[in-house]
């Protein structure tokens, strides 16, 4: 983005020979790429909000490790203290 700005800014100004209507024209473009890149980031988001519904219905989701499951140490020591609390 900053190297399209300078591009525009560069060329406005050989263009015009005006730093004034360099600067207006780069924050404008500034502005549109700006936009643009909401507008993309946004689109991505819920395309990828609306894949993950689609297949949210096919498949069935995985089967995760509780957090005491994961650690070998803290479930030792969970199991060694509290029997009752773990299967």
């Amino acid at each position: 983005m900053t190297a399209t700005l300078l591009v525009i800014l560069g060329w406005t100004y050989a263009a015009t020979g005006s730093a004034w209507a360099a600067l207006g024209w780069t924050f404008l473009a500034a502005v549109v790429l700006q936009a643009g890149y909401f507008v993309a980031v946004l689109w991505l988001v819920f395309a990828q909000a609306r894949s993950t519904h689609e297949t949210k219905s096919d498949v069935s989701p995985a089967k995760l490790p509780g957090p005491f499951e994961r650690d070998g140490i803290i479930h030792t020591l969970i199991s060694r203290l509290f029997p009752s609390l773990l299967p």
